[in-house]
């Protein structure tokens, strides 16, 4: 690898999200390493951490150029290397630890951040550091916290440039927080100073244990009786972001930092190299790798708003050959660093002969309504089992022409349920079909030939908007429309489709409850236990006055009871919600409250029973609220509508199937006799919602869609009641049409997202999605 290049190791989410242009604000900082690196005249290499091939030093990169990004394939892993990040998985850590170990190659942070029990251990038995106070588990520091960040040279001298302070989550000036809490000038000046101190003596201890730590940053926090002590380290990303949000210049010039302390150790490295390397091996290593990397020789895979295509929009058209052959204008051909020797069609992939020929095809206003022909030979078409009468996106990448998007409904196992007629309510989501195309396919997992992994179902055909039965390849992407499958057939489509196929766990009424004792959502979970004995459900209605019962695994209301307790006579009132009128039943103690409920079957049910909340009500009609959650790509979930599900008169069921009416969540806050805030009551509803899809992320599912339903007790203050993952929008339906509408693409959206392929701006025309993440450079 050349002298100007400098790589830079990121996550595996992180680096898809950048392949596939699916930007999020935490991805600023990475196109500020590429501006620092432009400004020293250097490469920077980005390379995915779950890619790296340590033995044979190549990795899967890409380069920003111009604040485009570039696809670099698997190329080899430059002398020095930067890694900011932290991770959790032990096989990523194996491998930033087997790179370290490399010789020729400098790591730059083995680690970025210090176990905490790791770190205070070593603070509290290190002779050095006996002086240094540090938190214990008895002790309850206040929201004041301290920040200071170190950046070690190559000369292994620590500078710590940056002190700041937090109180809670708004980021201060050192200075500012310390007068706010002591009003004392006189020992602002020394207090800084003894921070500075026991940071750099920690710091020095932390090399000799941590040696390829180069930057980290150290937290103190202030404790109720004014003294400051060491609590964590926190990696530097932390740190970027706090200071961001407050200086952008200075987060920058911290970014900038291990780009130049990279240079150093490569300036460094190729001195102390030049006694040892034979000089004409290097020369033709320097020339191979600048070949490579010339700008100008760069492999054209550009994404979006770039003169290159990746992603083509074609049609094909069949001509009989009994050999695979596709045959591709050269105009499509005249990047190419190497030809294409394999066709991918969902997960299937074959080895297949293309042949160019000359065509001036004009690609600017390519688009769905204007594709490319292309021709294939009907052998390819059959065994790949690809209908020619759709509209599909091809690229051109690691030597595959991949066609495109491929999207499956995984169906339940009951295939004589599920016809053409049952299928026509999954119309309205292909209402934006001109913006993605490709081939989306219904099936059941016993419809499967596993084998050749073909998928037998019916695929959606937009222009006579029907369906119709076909066979494709199983499809790169799976949207789960349905629970009942083998868990064997669900692990081998996870496998086969890379985790690509989502909503792959069914999260049901119990999922919740094991949530119960999750620090952030504790709070808004009512009290809530697994029906197992009579003697818990009495107790807990009478320590309660009031709770319902719910079947774990129905839905939309079905199954539910709610039980009370007479306080007068100590007797019980069961409310019986299993059919469409309510039924009451007067029990005048526990043994007949148990006989009835023996009766009906409960406790041969897996059934949970909760504290009833009191709900707000609006026109003396209790109601709840129903927030519809969707992934926007990999890791950004955003809300895609609220509906307010207002109960009938008399009904304490707010489910739109028993009659509930749906409502807006302004018009119902502010048509209360409660006088609340619905800016805040709005804001509290999402962070909470946000806040429990982030919880479901760190699972090992895929997740993209929840309808989450919440209760607004009197003082709206939010409570989480369910989590469904295969949700009804039958309200959002009633009250706004195009929310619904909206609601219905984007799991189309989010499947062709993943894949990597376009989605054209609306008026499908070619202007491809413009990234509004791109305002904060």
């Amino acid at each position: 690898m050349d002298d100007k290049s400098i790589g830079i190791i990121l996550p595996n989410r992180q680096w898809n999200r950048l392949a596939q242009e699916e930007l999020t604000e935490d991805d600023a900082f990475v196109f500020q390493y590429a501006i620092a690196g432009e400004e020293l005249n250097l490469d920077i290499l980005f390379f995915n951490i779950e890619e790296l091939q340590v033995n044979e030093r190549k990795g899967n990169a890409m380069m920003i150029i111009d604040e485009e990004i570039v696809l670099l394939g698997f190329i080899e892993i430059p002398s020095v290397i930067y890694n900011p990040s932290n991770y959790h998985r032990k096989k990523n850590n194996r491998t930033i630890f087997e790179l370290a170990q490399q010789t020729g190659i400098t790591l730059i942070n083995e680690k970025t951040n210090i176990k905490n029990k790791h770190f205070l251990d070593l603070m509290a038995t290190h002779p050095a550091l006996k002086d240094v106070n540090l938190v214990t588990r008895n002790q309850n520091p206040t929201s004041f916290s301290f920040y200071i960040l170190g950046q070690k040279h190559c000369n292994h001298q620590w500078d710590t440039p940056i002190i700041y302070a937090k109180k809670d989550d708004e980021v201060l000036p050192f200075k500012e927080a310390y007068l706010l809490l002591t009003n004392n000038l006189l020992m602002l000046e020394e207090t800084q100073e003894y921070l500075f101190e026991v940071s750099h003596q920690i710091l020095e201890i932390l090399h000799y244990y941590y040696p390829r730590i180069y930057e980290i940053g150290l937290q103190f926090v202030l404790m109720e009786n004014g003294e400051i002590r060491i609590k964590s380290t926190c990696p530097i990303l932390t740190l970027v972001k706090d200071i961001s949000f407050s200086n952008q210049k200075v987060a920058g010039t911290i970014l900038k930092w291990p780009i130049e302390l990279a240079k150093e150790i490569m300036d460094l490295n190729n001195d102390d190299q030049t006694m040892h390397t034979n000089i004409g091996e290097t020369e033709a290593n320097v020339q191979e790798s600048n070949l490579e990397l010339h700008h100008d020789n760069i492999t054209p895979f550009v994404k979006k708003s770039s003169p290159h295509f990746e992603n083509v929009w074609v049609e094909f058209k069949v001509f009989h050959d009994n050999e695979m052959k596709m045959k591709l204008p050269d105009r499509l051909t005249e990047k190419w660093r190497e030809q294409p020797e394999i066709v991918k069609f969902g997960v299937n992939e074959e080895t297949c002969h293309f042949e160019i020929y000359e065509d001036a095809i004009p690609l600017r206003h390519n688009s769905y309504q204007n594709p490319v022909e292309l021709f294939v030979s009907d052998a390819l078409v059959k065994l790949m089992h690809l209908p020619v009468d759709l509209v599909y996106q091809i690229q051109f990448s690691e030597r595959k022409a991949i066609i495109g998007p491929t999207i499956g409904f995984l169906l339940g196992e009951k295939n004589h349920v599920y016809n053409l007629d049952y299928m026509e309510k999954f119309n309205d989501r292909f209402g934006e079909y001109h913006r993605y195309g490709g081939v989306t396919i219904a099936f059941s997992a016993s419809s499967v030939d596993w084998e050749k992994r073909i998928a037998y179902g019916m695929i959606y055909d937009p222009v006579k908007k029907h369906w119709r039965y076909d066979s494709t390849p199983i499809p790169s992407t799976i949207y789960r429309r349905n629970f009942h499958q083998k868990k064997d057939d669900i692990r081998q489509l996870v496998e086969l489709t890379d985790n690509h196929l989502f909503n792959s766990y069914h999260f049901k009424k119990s999922d919740l409850y094991l949530l119960k004792n999750n620090p952030e959502l504790k709070q808004h979970l009512p009290a809530t236990i697994l029906l197992d004995t009579m003697e818990e459900l009495i107790n807990f209605v009478i320590e309660n006055g009031k709770v319902i019962l719910k079947p774990v695994s129905l839905s939309r209301g079905r199954g539910i009871f709610i039980v009370e307790l007479d306080s007068e006579t100590e007797g019980f009132s069961l409310f019986d919600y299993r059919n469409m009128t309510k039924v009451e039943h007067r029990l005048k103690d526990k043994e007949e409250l148990q006989a009835l409920l023996e009766e009906m079957g409960i406790f041969d049910q897996e059934y949970l029973f909760q504290t009833y909340i009191p709900l707000l009500k609006v026109n003396n009609r209790s109601l709840d609220v129903r927030v519809v959650m969707q992934k926007y790509n990999k890791r950004k979930w955003q809300c895609s509508g609220i509906e307010c599900r207002v109960a009938r008169e008399d009904e304490e069921l707010t489910n739109i199937a028993r009659g509930g009416e749906a409502m807006t969540l302004e018009t119902v806050i502010k048509s209360s006799t409660q006088g609340l805030n619905f800016s805040l009551v709005h804001r509290n509803i999402l962070n909470l919602c946000q806040r429990f899809c982030r919880i479901m992320d760190q699972k090992n599912e895929h997740f993209a869609e929840f309808g989450i339903d919440i209760a607004l007790d009197e003082h709206g203050f939010p409570w989480i009641l369910e989590a469904n993952i295969y949700p009804s929008f039958k309200g959002f339906k009633a009250m706004d049409y195009d929310t619904y509408l909206k609601i219905r693409t984007q799991p189309m959206f989010y499947a062709v997202q993943i894949q990597g392929f376009q989605i054209l701006d609306e008026d499908a025309y070619g202007n491809k999605i413009r990234f509004r993440e791109r305002a904060f450079l």
